[in-house]
């Protein structure tokens, strides 16, 4: 294998671990917050004519609007979707997604957004390595000088920060509901029984593993045992959580409860027994593989 397609190996594995560290953190994503507006006159994403279009502006706009997750992750496709990710490089585009306009949902948009990470992977697999230190030449105008190698780089940089952006507005909007969310208030305010009235309507969310991971472990305790779902999570389960910080006796009240412990989180692939071992409980480890 020759140098410049060691190169171009590095650049699609660095690309494919971003890709799935931002993938890892859309999981759970709900239409609400696809389309949620943090605040007043954000870019999103509407119905214009049948059909969902992205807000923009044909000039630049300074200071840049906030913007929904809507519309970051339908510009993100748009970036990975581009023929100029074979066109700049030298080769022929492999396929296109034949969008018509965004994704109405969040569902639609993550099946989109992994259409467009595998155009983008196959196009650049498909560029001669041998030409990544070669100028774009006029088809990139007004970037014709920069190397194939540059523009490679610079998707991948597209990819990190604007899946950096909406992994923080994730982040925003869990705080703020969070805040909002009735069971942790009445958690908070130790009132039990208003929590147990909460079980119809808030019994299937991920509030035990939220409470899991700030290591409340007595809420754990009531909440599952009121009946409150120890598997929703968006990701990582109060079961992965109890096993890295030692917590065999929550470990086992899950389990009781419904938790799979073959059950692998989204981030690190492990199982909870992983979880277990890499906090150094080899005991609760042993448990959990049975």
């Amino acid at each position: 294998m020759s140098d410049l397609e060691i190169i171009k190996q590095d650049l699609l594995r660095t690309a494919d671990f971003a890709f799935q560290r931002l993938r890892a953190r859309l999981s759970g994503l709900t239409d609400e917050e696809y389309l949620w507006e943090p605040a007043p006159g954000c870019w999103s994403i509407r119905e214009t004519g049948g059909r969902w279009v992205a807000d923009g502006s044909p000039i630049p706009v300074k200071p840049a609007p906030l913007t929904t997750i809507a519309w970051r992750l339908d510009h993100l496709i748009f970036v990975l979707e581009g023929e100029r990710n074979a066109t700049w490089l030298g080769a022929t585009p492999v396929g296109t997604l034949g969008r018509d306009g965004a994704a109405p949902s969040a569902e639609q948009a993550l099946r989109d957004l992994d259409s467009a990470y595998d155009l983008f992977t196959r196009n650049v697999q498909a560029a001669d390595a041998a030409g990544l230190t070669a100028p774009m030449g006029e088809i990139a105008a007004p970037y014709g000088s920069d190397t194939r190698a540059a523009f490679v780089l610079h998707e991948l940089d597209e990819l990190i920060h604007h899946g950096s952006e909406i992994a923080a507005m994730r982040d925003l909007y869990r705080a703020l509901t969070a805040a909002a969310n009735p069971v942790v208030a009445a958690v908070d305010g130790e009132d039990w029984a208003a929590v147990e009235a909460l079980v119809p309507t808030h019994g299937g969310t991920p509030v035990v593993a939220e409470l899991a991971v700030a290591e409340r472990w007595d809420a754990v305790r009531r909440l599952a045992d009121l009946g409150f779902s120890v598997t929703a999570s968006g990701g990582i389960t109060a079961l992965h959580y109890a096993a890295v910080h030692g917590q065999r006796e929550i470990a086992e009240l899950l389990v009781k409860h419904g938790a799979d412990p073959a059950t692998k989180d989204t981030e690190f692939e492990q199982d909870a027994a992983g979880w277990a071992a890499y906090g150094g409980h080899e005991e609760l480890a042993k448990y959990l593989r049975g």
